[in-house]
């Protein structure tokens, strides 16, 4: 493995780690609640919004493991959005997920 490689995953590590205690840190706090706003606007999900691209594979491959309401931490990131206005949870979440794959992210 050259340094580049080795330095790429020291980076990466941390990071992961940062993203799956924020993004179980919001489910925590915001299980229990009904508004989405309220959800959206979670400080632990607005730092994941903060990290920009490279939360990006993170993102995708929590939606794959355990799908949630990570559709406006991605738009916000991508500057785009693969979901239709009339398809559902499900059908969004796979529009991201395939959108993802397409791009070799996951």
């Amino acid at each position: 493995m050259d340094k580049l490689e080795h330095s790429d995953l020291q980076t990466q590590q941390p990071l992961e780690e940062t993203f799956l205690e924020l993004a179980e840190k919001w489910r925590y706090d915001t299980e229990m609640f009904s508004s989405p706003t309220k959800k959206l606007n979670h400080p632990a999900y607005q730092k994941i919004i903060s990290i920009g691209k490279p939360a990006i594979p993170l993102i995708l491959r929590e939606l794959e493991r355990q799908p949630d309401h990570w559709f406006m931490a991605l738009t916000a990131i991508a500057k785009q959005d693969p979901v239709s206005p009339e398809d559902n949870f499900k059908q969004a979440v796979e529009a991201w997920l395939q959108w993802g794959r397409e791009l070799k992210l996951i």
